[in-house]
């Protein structure tokens, strides 16, 4: 009995002398692999983990409150929530209090993409929405707000990634700003971004020519939907035979079969009907040549010549010209078709 005393003493100094030695400067305790934490502040966490294991949850957490207060950064701060994670739900308000001093310390669109990624996966809600709102004011220009939509594509942050392109569209002044625009939500994957630019853009323009030109531009964007939606908005608006040719050609490379034939249609019919017309003005100029006894060729001299009078003297008198641009006009809206 004496004997298992003694060693049970023993056993005790030696336990008393190893504790005792992390106390002195010459003795001090082994850091942890890869931190970012000083040695206090490990002491500190290190005191608080037989707290932790045994359930005493509230005699723990003024040691890492204390190892909290001496974090400069926001990793320093991640890693102290990182810490409590095996705790689960006991250590939520203390692990809240270093996500949101970790916001508070960011300073750079990296550190605030970390804090939003760990404020997620502790969903930690209105700390992730502070983020969100941080790093979209932060972006001032349409090209930051790309840069900020592909880094925060490459964390997974695909909701951050949408709001930093609808802000940038908010920022698309031109037609061209349109297409880059565009190009960057293909290289995205946000179809829904790229179908509202690529709709705005068909909306924009009222010329038929100029729908096949943007056609063309388009057509990469592989949108069935809204090339069909273009050619539709494009036969509507066709005024002359040159601009159902250009349909029918976008038409036949897009393989859109339908469109190609309509547009075919209209380009026999409208052929015949100015065949038709020029035949009838022929026929009109030879009787009148015949009535009055001159040659064919004489005869629309003198036309030509009657029409660059009037146009001279309406150009001198500076009257008439309203009801002439206004015809002009009405006849230009016209299809012909």
């Amino acid at each position: 009995m004496f004997i298992v005393l003694r060693v049970a003493v023993f056993i005790g100094i030696i336990l008393s002398f190893n504790f005792n030695l992390n106390l002195l400067p010459g003795f001090a305790r082994r850091s942890w692999t890869n931190s970012t934490l000083t040695e206090a502040s490990q002491a500190k966490l290190d005191r608080s983990r037989g707290y932790l294991r045994s359930g005493k949850y509230e005699k723990a957490k003024p040691y890492i409150l204390a190892a909290l207060d001496q974090a400069t950064d926001v990793p320093k701060c991640l890693e102290i929530a990182a810490f409590t994670e095996p705790y689960a739900y006991p250590m939520n308000e203390t692990r809240r209090q270093c996500v949101s001093k970790a916001f508070s310390l960011a300073t750079t669109r990296e550190d605030l993409l970390l804090v939003t990624l760990k404020a997620r996966k502790y969903q930690f809600f209105e700390i992730t929405r502070q983020c969100i709102d941080q790093l979209t004011r932060n972006a001032k220009t349409v090209n930051d707000l790309y840069e900020l939509a592909k880094k925060a594509q490459e964390v997974a942050l695909n909701d951050l990634a949408h709001l930093a392109m609808e802000k940038a569209y908010t920022g698309v002044k031109d037609y061209n700003d349109a297409l880059v625009f565009a190009q960057e939500c293909k290289s995205l994957g946000m179809d829904d971004l790229l179908r509202k630019v690529i709709r705005d853009l068909v909306d924009d323009e009222n010329d038929s020519q100029e729908l096949c030109d943007l056609a063309r531009k388009i057509e990469p964007f592989q949108m069935r939907d809204q090339n069909r939606y273009l050619l539709r908005k494009a036969l509507d608006k066709a005024k002359a035979i040159p601009d159902m040719e250009a349909i029918y050609a976008v038409a036949q490379r897009l393989h859109e079969p339908d469109v190609a034939t309509r547009a075919e249609y209209f380009i026999k019919k409208g052929k015949l009907i100015q065949q038709i017309k020029d035949d009838r003005k022929a026929y009109e100029d030879q009787m009148r040549a015949w009535r009055e006894g001159i040659s064919l060729d004489a005869l629309r001299m003198r036309d030509e010549q009657e029409v660059e009078n009037a146009k001279a003297s309406q150009q001198d008198s500076g009257f008439g010209g309203g009801t002439f641009q206004k015809k002009n006009k009405l006849e230009g809206q016209g299809s012909g078709f």
